[in-house]
């Protein structure tokens, strides 16, 4: 980083520190700059969004406010535009779409959105509070969509059957990088590092660990939504057999043999990587990843992952493992 103050040298700066919102206190792990020639501090666009979503994730989860990306399914749930949204639940007219952006609703506001998650409730909502003020044509129209919502209910329980099998029944909170578990993400990554890296499954639980986690390090969200586990050989996925389960579509698992009797389930790719599931953001974190590990052997990124504090500090207990350590990813200093 470049000082504003001398066009000189700048020092990336992590340390603890408490802030206020709204009336809270939150712990967060403060990102500025030092500049080497004055001393002086400062943070750049990049910094204070990094600084501020770590606020927000956690005030969202203190007051039940959803996240910008359930604001988003809840809408498309209906097939309804983001100003017809706002006229249903009576902000103002650009609000819902605001709040989709990421703007930070009041916990009023924040909570009467949760409604709109189950299509039974927000269908007697609608009823009771909102219809009166439609046209009978469009009242006709917004009702059919949500009963069409409910009708697919069924769909969406066994959807989350799947995804509790291969990933685990987790809350989104700091033990999922304050993303909501994805599976149809997990299995692209998967077939992303199968792709280019065909690592064997030790290798892949790392590759999994380490875009997550630098996903965090990177803008305060993971990727996948994947809790992590410290185990002997490193963090791996909390529910990793349950995730190679559900991949055999389009990743094949083929079992190597060696000379001293060693065997291994090396992981490739059947078809090719959905890079529309994905952000930029997201997908630089996978390359920086691939390139970063493409050549390293197995045994190597494992002796790795046993310098983080990540694993280090967990592993005599198994324990989950916070995102917040993504901060002190070694292995991407």
């Amino acid at each position: 980083m470049t000082s504003p103050f001398t066009g000189g040298e700048a020092i990336l700066i992590k340390e603890p520190k408490e802030v206020e919102f709204r009336g809270s206190k939150f712990h967060i792990v403060h990102h500025s700059y030092r500049c080497v020639d004055t001393g002086e501090k400062f943070t750049d666009t990049r910094s204070d969004e990094l600084n501020l979503n770590q606020v927000y994730n956690q005030y969202r989860e203190k007051e039940g406010i959803p996240f910008p990306d359930e604001i988003v399914a809840y809408r498309k749930q209906y097939d309804l535009g983001a100003t017809k949204m706002s006229q249903i639940l009576g902000f103002g007219v650009n609000m819902y779409g605001r709040y989709e952006s990421g703007e930070m609703p009041n916990v009023s506001n924040g909570r009467l959105i949760t409604i709109c998650k189950d299509p039974d409730f927000f269908k007697n909502y609608f009823e009771r509070s909102a219809s009166h003020q439609f046209s009978t044509k469009d009242k006709e129209s917004i009702l059919k969509k949500i009963t069409k919502a409910i009708e697919h209910k069924q769909e969406d329980v066994k959807r989350k059957f799947e995804e509790y099998a291969a990933l685990g029944n987790v809350e989104r909170g700091e033990f999922t990088g304050y993303k909501a578990p994805n599976l149809d993400k997990a299995r692209e990554i998967v077939v992303y590092f199968a792709d280019l890296c065909q690592p064997f499954t030790t290798k892949m639980n790392k590759l999994l660990f380490y875009a997550d986690f630098l996903n965090y390090k990177r803008t305060s969200y993971s990727i996948s939504g994947m809790a992590y586990q410290a185990i002997q050989r490193g963090p791996v996925p909390l529910r990793y057999d349950g995730l190679y389960g559900n991949v055999s579509d389009v990743v094949e698992r083929k079992d190597e043999f060696f000379s001293n009797d060693v065997s291994g389930e090396r992981l490739v790719a059947k078809g090719k990587f959905n890079s529309s599931l994905f952000s930029e953001e997201e997908l630089k974190t996978l390359e920086k990843v691939a390139n970063r590990f493409r050549n390293t052997p197995t045994k190597d990124i494992v002796l790795i992952s046993h310098a983080e504090p990540a694993w280090i500090d967990n592993e005599r207990t198994e324990n989950e493992i916070s995102y917040q350590y993504a901060f002190e990813l070694k292995a991407f200093e």
